[in-house]
């Protein structure tokens, strides 16, 4: 069987290994190389030793296919997830309600198969939170799915498709995602293409339906163009897609930060058709019955001096872009600027309508102020900034392929988009 999956991956089969230690992984069926060579007989334990004679190796079977878990990650596992979820967490009650029976019910009887289970087994024992998180995200996506009213067949693929969206990410340099400093473009090239591994792992190793693919490969994509790996628009997505890609982003915050029912309105409703505006409309509504505590502090200097950053940076990549678009230019690098033009002009408009500017002028030194102000003055820049960060990291792909003369072109505007001091000051 010829596939992507064939060739091992040293990042599975290390996430495998470390699964051994606390529980046995035993061959399904005799394991050989794509010459013909037997290198692990069935009913065998994994073990060490394993690894170096599947390092690198192609098989006639992909891994995946040939392992079972002990004990491995069952679907009535993952509601009891669920359940604790939101019993932890009042938040994500209200989000559920009043349809906590159906989504658990839904979770507790998902198809796992069993190269999935052995994937959801090798995350649950990884100890990094990223089968929590696949649960969490089933969650949200299953209770914005059950907001929008869709039907049961669509419910189950919406859920299990969240349920596996994180798979790829096993076949990621895990150093790369726990990465507290920003990655290189090559890190980052790296990284982006997980939602393609794991639609290709559901493509090539199991019989889900082909949509429940195309959903994992599309949670980190955006209705305007602006995600990755394939940079998809509304009109391209799957219509069930957004489900995902809110559950993705509003799981990330609820992790992360504190006030996270305001952080996710406001990061979710910054750009206008970023996001699916009617599930943005329902997280409104819901966290208005979860106030920001008051007294919220705030460094007003270095705040400020975000702001100030970004404003700037905004500024002088739209005069770059511009002088650009008046020079000439081959066919590659036009289509480029007229992708990311557009895009720059709505980000830029987005950041002034939010008024974070002039709500500085309002802004005192007694730590009293406005808890959703102060949110939003701390918020609203980094959501900008990291967003020109993303237009600077999409354009780097694209300029990868010009010519000499093309990539100089757009160097500056590529230095502006990350903030860089000379081509701020420019």
């Amino acid at each position: 069987m010829d596939t992507l999956f064939a060739q091992t991956n040293p990042h599975a089969v290390a996430a495998m290994l470390k699964v051994s230690e606390t529980r046995e992984l035993e061959a399904c069926e005799d394991i050989v190389d794509a010459g013909g060579v037997k290198l692990w007989a069935k009913g065998k334990t994994l073990g060490p030793d394993l690894m170096e004679r599947l390092l690198n190796r192609r098989l006639q079977r992909p891994l995946e296919q040939c392992l079972v878990a002990q004990d491995s990650v069952s679907a009535a596992e993952v509601a009891e997830t669920i359940e604790h979820l939101l019993a932890d967490n009042a938040y994500l009650a209200a989000l559920a309600a009043p349809s906590t029976l159906r989504l658990l019910q839904t979770a507790g009887e998902v198809p796992l198969e069993p190269p999935v289970a052995l994937l959801l087994t090798t995350a649950k024992d990884s100890d990094n939170g990223s089968f929590r998180h696949a649960c969490l995200v089933m969650l949200i996506a299953g209770a914005m799915a059950i907001h929008a009213k869709v039907g049961a067949v669509d419910l189950e693929r919406v859920m299990l498709a969240a349920l596996l969206h994180d798979l790829g990410e096993i076949y990621i340099n895990p150093s790369y995602l726990s990465s507290q400093r920003e990655l290189t473009l090559q890190e980052w090239q790296h990284v982006s293409v997980h939602p393609r591994v794991g639609e290709l792992f559901v493509q090539q190793l199991t019989g889900y339906p082909k949509r429940i693919a195309s959903l994992v490969g599309s949670h980190q994509e955006r209705l305007d163009g602006t995600g990755y790996p394939s940079r998809l628009t509304s009109v391209t997505l799957d219509p069930d897609a957004g489900f995902l890609i809110v559950a993705e982003t509003l799981a990330g915050i609820l992790t992360r930060r504190a006030a996270a029912p305001q952080r996710a309105v406001l990061a979710m409703g910054l750009v206008f058709g970023e996001f699916p505006l009617a599930l943005v409309n329902h997280l409104v509504r819901i966290q208005r019955s979860f106030p920001i505590s008051e007294g919220t502090e705030m460094d007003v200097r270095a705040a400020k001096n975000t702001l100030e950053e970004v404003r700037e940076g905004l500024r002088v990549s739209l005069e770059i872009a511009r002088s650009i678009s008046q020079a000439p230019k081959g066919q590659v690098e036009r289509r480029t600027l007229e992708r990311l033009a557009p895009l720059l002009v709505r980000l830029d408009a987005a950041f002034v309508a939010t008024g974070t500017a002039q709500y500085f002028d309002l802004v005192g030194h007694s730590g009293d102020e406005d808890a959703e102000m102060v949110m939003q003055l701390e918020l609203v820049p980094r959501e900008v900034r990291w967003r020109m960060r993303s237009l600077a990291r999409h354009t780097a792909l694209d300029t990868a392929r010009f010519s000499e003369p093309g990539r100089l072109q757009f160097e500056p505007l590529l230095n502006a988009l990350r903030g860089e001091p000379a081509a701020v000051a420019a």
